[in-house]
């Protein structure tokens, strides 16, 4: 005949199964943070190679950590608004291929050719909009010469004008958001 058990011997055992899972997902949670100081030490070049941090963790929590490592390195690989950003960029590659190995190098460079790609063709739009909104400007910029000379026609810088400012900041957006979504695929892979 099986045992009858009460509620509250019911109820401990779920107590004990709870703490215990939580206890394990605390040390994970640990272990996780743990590679993402790693990773953040890293890129911001306080540490000078990524593995050497890894030589002290134990095998079986390693995978905690390298997946730790992993999401601050992704992070890091991002559209770059301007050339310094490119250092960051540069060593999360590096971390990205120290942590998943050879395997990797062929979506890195994607990525990497795909980010000088982005910076040639936001200057490229920026460009022929400033191009473009300067043949408008022309005009007005004749009809002030007259009026106020050409020193003030000639002050007028374009990049500054709100038309030009609204204009850019939709194409920019535009622009962003294609190379962004394209980018987060090639990321994806390095995730997995």
């Amino acid at each position: 005949m099986a045992e009858i058990r009460s509620a509250l011997e019911i109820a401990l055992e779920k107590a004990e199964r709870l703490g215990a899972a939580n206890k394990n997902e605390a040390v994970s949670d640990e272990l996780f943070n743990k590679g993402r100081r790693l990773a953040a030490r890293y890129i911001n070049g306080e540490e000078k190679d990524l593995t050497i941090g890894l030589k002290d963790i134990k095998k079986e929590d390693l995978p905690h950590v390298i997946n730790g490592a992993i999401e601050i390195i992704l992070r890091n690989i991002i559209l770059p608004r301007d050339k310094d950003q490119w250092s960051s960029i540069n060593r999360a590659f590096s971390g990205i291929i120290a942590l998943k190995g050879s395997p990797v190098k062929e979506i890195v460079s994607q990525i990497e050719q795909l980010l000088k790609t982005y910076e040639v063709t936001k200057k490229r739009y920026y460009d022929q909009l400033k191009a473009q909104m300067q043949g408008r400007l022309g005009g007005i910029q004749q009809s002030l010469a007259k009026q106020y000379g050409t020193a003030i026609a000639a002050s007028i810088n374009i990049e500054t004008l709100p038309e030009f400012q609204n204009e850019w900041s939709k194409l920019s957006s535009d622009i962003n958001e294609q190379f962004n979504r394209h980018l987060q695929q090639l990321k994806a892979y390095l995730a997995s």
